[in-house]
C-alpha cells in the first residue's frame, strides 16, 4: 500500500495491532480510507513510521515502532514501513541452532518484528529458562535478546577435576540445592548430575567430596514410577528399588523408628536420593544440599 507516493507500507498481521501508540499529540484519529492513514503516519515521521487501521470504524492509531509489541486485537490491521523489514539472515552464533518463530518460515525478508531462539545441543537436556532469541527491529537490523540473562554455550571445565579411576571429571558445588536446580547448574556446565553407581564413580566423587559426613545430592529420582529410579547415567538404573547390577548401598538410619529405619522408606515423600559415606538414603526432592557434577 503507498500513501500517495511518499511511504510504503505492508501489512504485517491481521487482527492484531501494535503497542504502545506514538505519543504524538494525534495517535487515534479518523481516516478516510486505508491510503489516507498511511498519508497522516508519513507526515508525521519519524515519530510515526506504522499504524493500526480499523476498517470497520475507519480508524487510524500512529505507532512508533522503536519499543512497539503487537497484541491481539480483532478487527485490526497492523501496518509497518516496508523500508523495516530485515534483507539479511538472523547472526549466526557458534554452536547454536536457529528456530524461527511466530509464523515466519525463516525466508527473507524477514517481516519486521520477526523472531528466531537459538538452541545450545549442549544443553538439550536442560534448556535455558529464558532462551537467547534475535529480533529484526530495523532496516537489516537483528537485535539479540537475553544475552546477559542466558547461559553461553559452551562446556565449563573451570573448578573440574580430572579422575584417574574412570578418566572423567568432577567438581563439588557446595549449593545447598535441590535436585532439579543443581541438575540445572551441572547440565549447562555440559555435565550430569554424579550418582554413585559404582566403585570407581564412589571413589572420583569421593575425589572432590571427601567429607563422609557430608549428605551430597545424587542424580536420581523415582517421581514417576515408585520404586524405579531413572538416573542421569543412563548407564544406571533402579527397578523395585533393586539396582540391575550387584551394586546396591542402601543405607539404615537408626535414628527413626522401628520399621522405618531400612532406605528407602519415604515412598511418594521421598522421591529424590542423596548419599551419605557410602550409602544411599532417599530424600524428599525439595531437601537442598550440596552436590557433584560428572562430565560423562
Amino acid at each position: 500500500m503507498n500513501a500517495g507516493s511518499w511511504t510504503t507500507f505492508h501489512l504485517l498481521k491481521q487482527d492484531w495491532k501494535f503497542w504502545p501508540l506514538a505519543g504524538t499529540g494525534r495517535d487515534v484519529v479518523k481516516a478516510r480510507g486505508l491510503v489516507n492513514c498511511g498519508s497522516i503516519c508519513h507526515s508525521l515521521r519519524p515519530a510515526c513510521n506504522s499504524f493500526n487501521w480499523y476498517p470497520g470504524n475507519l480508524t487510524c492509531e500512529m505507532v512508533n515502532t522503536v519499543n512497539a509489541f503487537l497484541e491481539d486485537a480483532p478487527s485490526a490491521m497492523a501496518y509497518v514501513n516496508a523500508s523495516s523489514v530485515c534483507n539479511t539472515s538472523p547472526p549466526a552464533l557458534e554452536n547454536r541452532t536457529m528456530n524461527f518463530l511466530y509464523g515466519w518460515n525463516g525466508s527473507l525478508p524477514a517481516p519486521f518484528l520477526s523472531e528466531v531462539s537459538y538452541d545450545c545441543p549442549l544443553f538439550s537436556r536442560c534448556p535455558p529458562l529464558i532462551p537467547l532469541k534475535a529480533k529484526c527491529v530495523g532496516p537489516n537490523t537483528w537485535q539479540l535478546l537475553n544475552v546477559n540473562v542466558t547461559p553461553p554455550c559452551s562446556a565449563n571445565t573451570q573448578g573440574y577435576e580430572l579422575s584417574t579411576e574412570d578418566g572423567r571429571m568432577y567438581k563439588r558445588y557446595p549449593g545447598p540445592m535441590n535436585r532439579t536446580e543443581a541438575s540445572r547448574v551441572c547440565c549447562q556446565d555440559g555435565a550430569i548430575l554424579a550418582s554413585d553407581t559404582s566403585g570407581i564413580t564412589y571413589d572420583s566423587i569421593r575425589m572432590v567430596a571427601p567429607d563422609t559426613n557430608e549428605t551430597i545430592l545424587q542424580g536420581a529420582t523415582d517421581e514417576v514410577v515408585e520404586g524405579t529410579w531413572i538416573y542421569e547415567d543412563s548407564s544406571f538404573s533402579q527397578v523395585n528399588n533393586t539396582p540391575i547390577t550387584s551394586y546396591n548401598w542402601w543405607g539404615t538410619n537408626d535414628s527413626l523408628p522401628v520399621g522405618q529405619q531400612q532406605a528407602p522408606n519415604g515412598g511418594r515423600d521421598k522421591n529424590c536420593l542423596s548419599l551419605l559415606a557410602e550409602y544411599w538414603f532417599d530424600i524428599p526432592c525439595s531437601t537442598e544440599l550440596p552436590f557433584v557434577c560428572q562430565y560423562y
